[in-house]
């Protein structure tokens, strides 16, 4: 006769097996827990960040270059600044070479009357006056000795001197001004505000480079030359220029040229920003020649060539 399992014994195996099953899992999980720890969560998405594309800027133009070069084979000295100032390309030569500024550092005291008016040290409708006999020992460098007889008195108002020393480059305006504002002073101001090779006092003063004349029109141009309203102020005087035997004269007609002539004996200048049709650009030319008319010729020459590939 087989051996028959009570039914008591067999529930409590089936018991114990399923309690093994259970100690089994439980422990498995334990163990999958303590190696892997707490399930982390994904790292959200790094954000997108917008940025502006990168602009390549434009190489230099050749033709430019080989115009700009051409003046350092011309009789005299010559020293010119070309910037694009779309694309930011210069173009130079000599441009860090001092001349003689004849009226272009007219520029310098122009931007020093505005800077004076914005501090309340000067205003438009002040009247300024001197004779003008000491007016024109002060031009011709003389020391200013008593006049035995009466002479007539120069007399302008801060707004009109500002105009005449701009347009018809008036140089009892100008002397009027700077008189007025102190030589020392101006020249501390424009190497305040990055213009240090523009020299109003010492020695074979005033003089300038072309680089430096250049920087002080792009911040006319950039409208940051003491304030908005001023910069376009003075921009509407160098638009006012009347003497335009350089830059702007072979220039198409419909073409604005804001600037600045210079001449005394030998020298011949012009500065200032011309606005194209397909940019704008600042225009440098300082020379110093035995033929300043020639000079003046040439500038007119080279300006309509290098503004003529420029718009291209």
């Amino acid at each position: 006769m087989p051996f028959k399992i009570p039914a008591f014994v067999t529930a409590k195996i089936v018991y114990l097996f399923a309690l093994l099953v259970f100690v089994a899992i439980l422990s498995l999980t334990i163990i999958n827990i303590k190696t892997n720890g707490t399930p982390s969560e994904s790292p959200p998405p790094a954000p997108q960040v917008d940025q502006a594309p990168k602009v390549a800027q434009e190489t230099k133009n050749p033709k430019v270059e080989t115009i700009v070069k051409s003046a350092q084979n011309l009789p005299g000295k010559y020293a010119i600044y070309i910037k694009d100032l779309k694309t930011q390309n210069t173009y130079e030569l000599n441009s860090a070479e001092v001349f003689g500024a004849a009226s272009v550092y007219k520029l310098a005291v122009m931007y020093a009357t505005y800077d004076a008016i914005e501090k309340g040290k000067l205003k438009k409708s002040d009247v300024l006056s001197s004779t003008k006999t000491s007016l024109d020992q002060k031009i011709s460098g003389m020391q200013n000795p008593a006049s035995p007889t009466p002479t007539p008195i120069i007399s302008y108002t801060v707004e009109n001197a500002l105009n005449l020393m701009i347009t018809i480059s008036d140089n009892y305006s100008a002397l009027l001004l700077a008189e007025k504002l102190g030589w020392a002073n101006m020249d501390k101001l424009m190497e305040q505000q990055g213009f240090a090779e523009i020299n109003l006092v010492g020695a074979n003063s005033p003089n300038v480079t072309s680089r430096s004349t250049g920087a002080l029109l792009e911040k006319i141009y950039k409208k940051e030359a003491v304030t908005k309203n001023y910069s376009e102020e003075m921009i509407n005087l160098l638009l006012g220029q009347k003497v335009n035997d350089r830059i702007p004269k072979y220039l198409p007609a419909d073409i604005k040229v804001a600037h600045k002539t210079g001449e005394l004996e030998t020298i011949r200048n012009d500065a200032g920003i011309v606005y194209g049709k397909k940019g704008d650009y600042i225009f440098v030319f300082l020379s110093d020649t035995k033929n300043p008319l020639d000079a003046s010729e040439t500038i007119a020459t080279l300006s309509k060539q290098i503004f003529e590939e420029l718009e291209k």
